[in-house]
């Protein structure tokens, strides 16, 4: 799904793009979805599409690890415990399975966990491709 930034930085105001209303529309393929996100959340959003969609993909394809192998082994080695959100799953026998998520986790801990990823890909030598510098600035 394309994403668009939202140039109005007002809060309680419509959101406003570069493109018409109309134009976005033109692009939303029928049965699709438009999703308005605030300033924030579009900016946590483009945190966590690197991750999922480059990062993990990018390492798992270098070594044929699985990305939820990757997936793991990042959130463990890079303080994910401190960073994450916990998300538990009920089983059938009526215990819970407790897993990281980065889902709803905000743009402070997501810039600390690229930087903790970075940091490693570096000492490591990991060929992944670094998110937009923009993507890893606190502000």
């Amino acid at each position: 799904m394309p994403t668009y930034p939202n140039l109005n930085k007002d809060k309680g105001q419509p959101p406003r793009f570069k493109k018409t209303y109309g134009d976005i529309m033109m692009e939303v393929v029928p049965g699709g979805a438009l999703q308005i996100l605030s300033p924030l959340e579009y900016y946590t959003h483009r945190q966590r599409a690197w991750y999922r969609g480059i990062c993990l993909p990018g390492l798992s394809d270098w070594n044929g690890d699985s990305i939820v192998k990757w997936d793991d082994r990042l959130k463990k080695d890079c303080h994910g415990k401190d960073l994450l959100k916990v998300e538990y799953w009920p089983l059938q026998d009526g215990t819970m399975l407790a897993r990281l998520t980065i889902k709803k986790v905000g743009k402070r801990n997501m810039t600390q966990f690229i930087q903790e990823i970075l940091d490693m890909a570096i000492e490591k030598k990991w060929p992944i491709t670094p998110p937009d510098p923009d993507l890893r600035k606190k502000r």
